[in-house]
């Protein structure tokens, strides 16, 4: 048998304290990817909201711009009405 200083940790020892430190290492892990999972859910709702706004704010203008057009077609060059013979 090999006698081994009290203060040297058994090679027993050194893997329950890796292992150990692995499952640390993991619920710290665990615990941050589900904080980054909420942070991309988060992010997704807001730019999903960006574009529906966007959406509606486009057809707004393009019907703004549709009745803008059919005022100028119905106008002559500078605005006036053309006079009538």
């Amino acid at each position: 048998m090999t006698d081994q200083p009290q203060d040297t940790p058994s090679r027993l020892d050194r893997i329950e304290a890796i292992l150990l430190e692995s499952a640390n290492q993991q619920r710290t892990n665990t615990t941050a990817i589900a904080r980054l999972s909420q942070e991309i859910q988060s992010f997704v709702s807001i730019q999903e909201a960006i574009i529906e706004n966007s959406e509606t704010d486009r057809a707004a203008f393009q019907a703004e711009i549709r009745r803008i057009w059919e005022y100028l077609l119905q106008q002559s060059g500078n605005g006036h009405t053309p006079p009538t013979n």
